[in-house]
């Protein structure tokens, strides 16, 4: 049983010292919950079991899974109707009396478009399917790579179509990339705001090191982001003249920062998400804006793979979630403020279907994780769905995407900063 604190740089609104009780929570009973993201910071004294946090207002009741382990963790009470008669009760564990309430002001995402930066296939609709379809009209949806790696035939999404690993890639790449520009329409995004640019997958930082080397495919050495574009509504800069390179990357997300115009950019955080590609998305991102003449406000973050917390978010299905576990109080890119979106029951559902369309995250389960699967759902009985095979679809189907953001110049400075740092 490990006893850590996770910890955070943030910056909210407001900070207030409140306490648990049976019937609600004192300290902040008349304070509006509208528009805000709220986390409650408080201890935690875990048993050997997950977690389970019941938060009730009267009207709904959610749940949040915490890890079997010890330490200042992090509530997500946005939504809840009056914080008077919000009541917080925990199995399997034992919360603080005492505790702080974080207050931040949402940010006004309906001041313009919102341009999302997706490195791979799939990654927008994990993070922030509920998000984009709330937005539709308004989302523009950029997939960086194809993501066309494959390491053996054996992982084909038809088996035995290809003899050849080389072709198999390729057809990887063209599934993947027509999912990446479909999808968005199940939620009413507009075909004529969905590209994909095409680069090759594992090979975005490799490129921002040198952008003005083309690099080849690894397998396919006369390969361009070519044919992974074809379903693009209009030309890019890579395209009259094609090559794989940092600075052709670099040029297609300032000509779509110019055509899209956005207030809201959404993309991968450089610090919570270790993903090399991920890493390397919101470098481009700040390369791109250093050369645009088109400037967004605001950065949202998030991160679809973690240095810490395999499982997380904890428990399962349509369960809420919060900040990631993180261990420090600073960062490059400066405070962070967060930002819960909330996601009903049937977006919820939507998503499931959205995450099914993805080829990659469809799987054949091994024996031994498909008797596990059937022992703990149907003996054990833990709540579990199992929508689909992939873990992601019952980490990422969540009453809520939860995203830090920081203004455009903060993000800008941070990710200069952090180049710096890794020369």
């Amino acid at each position: 049983m490990t006893d850590t604190d996770h910890r955070y740089p943030l910056h909210p609104h407001a900070r207030h010292c409140v306490t648990l009780t049976q019937t609600g929570i004192t300290g902040a009973e008349h304070l509006s919950t509208a528009g805000k993201t709220l986390l409650l910071q408080v201890g935690y004294r875990a048993s050997r079991r997950l977690g389970e946090i019941t938060i009730e207002d009267g009207q709904r009741q959610w749940r949040q899974y915490l890890a079997p382990e010890h330490g200042t963790r992090f509530i997500n009470l946005s939504g809840v109707g009056s914080l008077a008669t919000c009541r917080i009760t925990c199995r399997h564990g034992t919360l603080d009396t005492a505790a702080e309430l974080l207050e931040f002001a949402n940010p006004a995402l309906d001041d313009g478009p919102l341009l999302l930066l997706s490195p791979h296939p799939d990654d927008a609709e994990l993070a922030a399917f509920g998000l984009y379809s709330d937005h539709a009209a308004q989302s523009w949806i950029a997939t960086l790579s194809a993501g066309e790696k494959l390491d053996t035939l054996r992982k084909q999404y038809i088996p035995g179509l290809d003899d050849d690993l080389a072709s198999a890639q390729l057809r990887k790449g063209m599934i993947r990339a027509w999912n990446s520009v479909t999808t968005p329409q199940l939620a009413g995004v507009p075909a004529s705001q969905l590209y994909c640019l095409g680069y090759f997958n594992d090979t975005l930082s490799a490129l921002l090191d040198e952008p003005q080397r083309p690099q080849p495919h690894a397998r396919l050495p006369a390969l361009l982001p070519t044919p992974f574009r074809r379903w693009n509504p209009t030309p890019l800069p890579n395209d009259a003249a094609p090559q794989h390179s940092g600075e052709r990357l670099i040029a297609d997300l300032v000509a779509l920062l110019e055509h899209s115009r956005p207030t809201t950019v959404v993309v991968t955080h450089p610090e919570l998400d270790p993903h090399r590609d991920h890493q390397a998305s919101a470098r481009a991102l700040a390369l791109a804006l250093t050369l645009s003449r088109h400037q967004p406000t605001r950065v949202l973050l998030y991160a679809n793979h973690l240095h810490h917390g395999k499982h997380f978010p904890y428990g399962p299905e349509h369960g809420r979630t919060t900040l990631p576990p993180w261990f420090s109080t600073t960062s490059a890119l400066g405070p962070w403020q967060c930002y819960s979106h909330p996601l009903s029951l049937e977006r919820q559902r939507q998503k499931v279907v959205a995450l099914d369309s993805m080829h990659d995250l469809r799987a054949t389960l091994r024996l031994e994780k498909r008797l596990k699967r059937w022992w703990n759902q149907k003996v054990r009985k833990n709540g579990y769905h199992y929508y689909g095979p992939h873990d992601y679809l019952q980490t990422h189907i969540r009453a809520d995407e939860l995203f830090c953001w920081v203004e455009r110049d903060a993000f800008v400075r941070g990710m200069n900063q952090l180049a710096h740092k890794g020369n």
